[in-house]
């Protein structure tokens, strides 16, 4: 038995690491086919990053180009390219574990390259003639390094979601049709091959770790009925937790919906006690606040993490255990029923505890000094939930980061598409299922009985009179007597109305035998429990030496009995020996391993009770990220890859029970037919994109190869939030604003940079950027027509801030196609103009600003 389970883990673990490897060939060859990437300049290498990935991998060079990872600590720790002319700790302001890590592994690999590691992660050489030979050799080994590391936390990533899968299904299949409904569909569940550097890439395997070993602790304690405080747990639960919400901004409120989850009640089976899920939920909810503390130290103590959304419900969880950690002490042991009762009851006294705590803890840390309101990142993703519940545009930054593509709503056509696919078609073929079991079993029932042969009834009698003889000890002569008479007459009858089925007569007999002594044994389990009530405590040690006697005494005539049932037996063996009698042990044997079959079947069906709350978890986090996905189309991933998990639970014993071959040929049929026409239609898309991505960068890099050609290493740029980023990364220029528009400071710069895109007068404009010492501007041509398309037009957007300005023309359309004084367009192409701004002594009669001027 050890070895059949040693060699289906063995087979487990096998199948888990191919799929980890067939995923990372999978996105490093879709990555390759999109851009191209290994007949690339490196300046066309780096523009493929965008946005916040630009920022991040910008860190990452930074700490490449260092002579070594201390200094390029240092350099990350005093850097004033980001936010010119300010001085920025990187480590303490930005999500940057990942690149430290990378950048870590990757000198240390460089420092012992006789070793021969890094040539493990050979680089990119082009074959292109068109390239200088520098590119022609070895080229852009850092890059791959990182896109590498990237590749195999996805390949991790999917090994989590085989292991989970196999969790809730306990069942090889399950896990591998998650997986494959997970690559068939990869586009809808992760863009890691269009934007590697996204801090999803690196958190979400951590997220997903946390959730699986969530779920395998409470699995654990359903089937071990105990749980005691293990410190190395709550170090994983703790390390893993911490880990995500350093990667990723979006970690927190994740947590903070799981910890709410964690708050409804659990529905506990009879043998579960509420004492050892209090003590769980104690320690979850102590592992959250020690993970809030660790992130907080390994970020230089970035005060962003004490206003982590998952700081209230934490306080609220620990305060509703100990309610019910105290309820459970002073009153007796509540029924199932009535522990759920209490547990609705202060549900709500969860969620305010949770809400109150979380202002009382930052109204203290703000009376103290220890943190400004101006330091919590939050209120961007707040002022965006007002503005998508109650339609009304708070601010400029807000509304224009709602315009973006990734932070609009879900395509409810596409979402059809997914949902037909992943849920629709196998759980309508499994009503089909079910209904044609229902309708067999209908059958059956309809249809008349047919009558046993005589020679089928004599067997099934003779068998009948066996058993008792064996189990009486008792020779054919006793027979006669009238008590034996009466109990052979009554299994007779038994035997009538089982239709003289030997087996099913077996299995009737057995739940008979079962249903008296679990009678009895109740009744003297409340006499017992009467007992213990009435005798008082001084009388305890006296009764525990009665117990001791009585059970020594009961053993030794319980090795009496026994040997007296062996020689008894020995000889009414040798009595009733006949040919018959062979036949019968065997099929003694036979209905025995039956037996032992459907006990096995009824233990596995155990395992699969809808009741364990790791079931209950699962399907409520799924609720939960769907919310989140179709609120934001950038999180939608987060609901897909749940989705393929949870679909995994169609192939678990949970659904299918006992008719397990009918079942699986239905749903072979369904698995391919949901996931095959689509899947493949899919990775062709992948692989074959309508429009390549190498090709829609030609104007930006044509716009790069300027600045690094014609403008001076310490020139000021600004720009879109989009490519701002990418300039700096790749022309090292400083810049004053950047992607991380949550953070209030940059949310002011933006607005300010932004301007050039309004209606206001040239002097409102010169006056806002020369406050930030931009010398040139980059803009966009397709924001500067002096049209308006839709309200997420930049246009738009600036006319619902300032209504008295709509009578003016926009300034960047004039300034395109007009000469404005201290403003000077020195570069244009079809996507992308630049101009530059001369100096305050340069300027002459500039007008006043009428409106008042804003705070910078």
């Amino acid at each position: 038995m050890n070895q059949q389970k040693l060699l289906l883990m063995l087979g487990q673990s096998l199948i888990g690491t191919g799929f980890f490897f067939l995923y990372i060939q999978h996105v490093r060859s879709v990555f390759e086919t999109r851009t191209n990437i290994a007949h690339l300049t490196q300046l066309e290498r780096e523009s493929l990053f965008r946005g916040e990935d630009a920022l991040y991998y910008s860190f990452y060079k930074t700490l490449t180009e260092a002579p070594d990872f201390m200094s390029g600590i240092e350099r990350l720790q005093n850097l004033t390219d980001i936010e010119y002319p300010r001085n920025v700790n990187v480590i303490h302001r930005f999500h940057v574990l990942p690149e430290l890590i990378i950048g870590a592994l990757y000198h240390f690999l460089r420092s012992h390259q006789r070793l021969g590691l890094l040539s493990l992660f050979s680089c990119w050489r082009s074959d292109d003639i068109r390239l200088t030979l520098e590119y022609g050799n070895c080229e852009g080994q850092a890059m791959q390094f990182y896109t590498e590391c990237v590749w195999l936390l996805g390949g991790f990533t999917m090994l989590l979601i085989y292991m989970y899968g196999l969790l809730l299904s306990r069942n090889m299949f399950g896990g591998i049709y998650a997986v494959t409904s997970y690559i068939m569909f990869h586009s809808f569940a992760s863009k890691i091959y269009e934007s590697p550097a996204a801090r999803e890439n690196f958190a979400f395997p951590a997220i997903f770790m946390q959730m699986f070993y969530l779920c395998f602790c409470i699995n654990q304690l359903y089937e071990r009925k105990a749980h005691s405080l293990s410190i190395l747990t709550m170090v994983k639960m703790s390390f893993l937790t911490a880990l995500a919400l350093l990667c990723w901004q979006f970690s927190t409120v994740i947590f903070a919906s799981q910890i709410l989850i964690m708050m409804v009640p659990w529905i506990l089976n009879s043998t579960t006690q509420t004492r050892l899920v209090n003590v769980f939920i104690n320690e979850y909810a102590a592992t959250h606040l020690m993970a809030i503390w660790l992130a907080y130290s390994m970020s230089d103590g970035n005060k962003r993490y004490i206003f982590a959304w998952q700081l209230g419900p934490a306080i609220g969880l620990f305060f509703i255990s100990m309610i019910r950690f105290s309820k459970q002490q002073s009153a007796s042991p509540p029924h199932d029923d009535s522990n759920i009762g209490f547990s609705l009851k202060i549900l709500p006294m969860g969620f305010l505890i949770s809400i109150f705590s979380f202002c009382t803890i930052i109204d203290i840390f703000e009376a103290t000094g220890f943190v400004r309101s101006i330091e919590n990142t939050y209120i961007l993703y707040r002022d965006l939930v007002i503005h998508w519940l109650l339609q009304m545009k708070v601010n400029f930054v807000t509304t224009l980061t709602a315009c973006k593509p990734e932070y609009k709503r879900m395509d409810c056509f596409q979402l059809w598409d997914f949902v037909k696919t992943l849920v629709v078609k196998p759980y309508c073929m499994y009503g089909v299922v079910m209904l044609a079991k229902f309708f067999r079993k209908w059958r059956k029932s309809t249809e008349p009985p047919e009558e046993p042969k005589a020679d089928v009834i004599e067997r099934a009698k003779n068998y009948i009179l066996e058993d008792f003889l064996e189990e009486h000890h008792i020779s054919m002569t006793d027979i006669l007597n009238k008590k034996n008479e009466h109990v052979i007459l009554e299994f007779l009858d038994l035997l009538a109305k089982c239709g003289y089925d030997y087996e099913l007569y077996k299995k009737e007999k057995a739940k008979l035998k079962k249903e008296k002594p679990n009678d009895h044994l109740q009744f003297l389990n409340d006499i017992k429990k009467l007992k213990e009530q009435i005798q008082e405590n001084h009388k305890k040690s006296s009764e525990e030496k009665g117990r001791d006697e009585i059970h020594r005494e009961s053993t030794e005539e319980m090795v009496e009995q026994r040997e007296r049932k062996e020689k008894t037996g020995n000889e009414n063996g040798k009595k009733i020996s006949s040919p018959g009698t062979s036949k019968r042990a065997t099929t003694r044997l036979t209905s025995a391993s039956s037996q032992e079959t459907h006990a096995s079947d009824s233990v596995d069906e155990g395992l699969y009770d809808y009741r364990q709350f790791h079931y209950v978890y699962s399907f409520l986090q799924m609720a939960v990220f769907t919310v989140i996905g179709l609120s934001i189309k950038k999180l939608f991933f987060l609901c897909f890859t749940q989705g393929c998990v949870l679909t995994s639970t169609i192939c678990s014993l949970l659904l299918s029970g006992k008719q397990r071959n009918l079942f699986w040929s239905a749903y072979l049929y369904v698995f391919l037919a949901s996931v095959i026409h689509p899947g493949i239609v899919n990775i062709q898309d992948e692989y074959y994109p309508n429009k390549n991505v190498a090709n829609q960068n030609l104007q930006l890099d044509s716009m790069l190869e300027w600045i690094k050609m014609n403008t001076e290493k310490d020139a000021v740029f600004a720009g879109p939030v989009d490519i701002i980023g990418t300039v700096h990364l790749t022309t090292r220029r400083p810049i004053v604003n950047h992607a991380h528009l949550e953070i209030r400071q940059m949310s002011d710069r933006t607005e300010h940079v932004y301007s050039v895109f309004s209606r206001q007068q040239s002097s409102d404009i010169y006056n806002q950027c020369s406050q930030l010492k931009i010398q040139y501007l980059i803009l966009s041509t397709k924001d500067c027509t002096n049209e308006i398309n839709d309200e997420c037009d930049l246009l738009s957007i600036w006319d619902d801030m300032q209504p008295a300005y709509r009578k003016y023309p926009q300034f960047c359309s004039e300034l395109l196609n007009k000469n404005i004084p201290s403003f000077l367009k020195v570069f244009s192409n079809e996507k992308y103009a630049i101009v530059k701004m001369f100096s305050h002594s340069v300027q002459i009669n500039l007008k006043f600003n009428k409106m008042p001027e804003k705070d910078m």
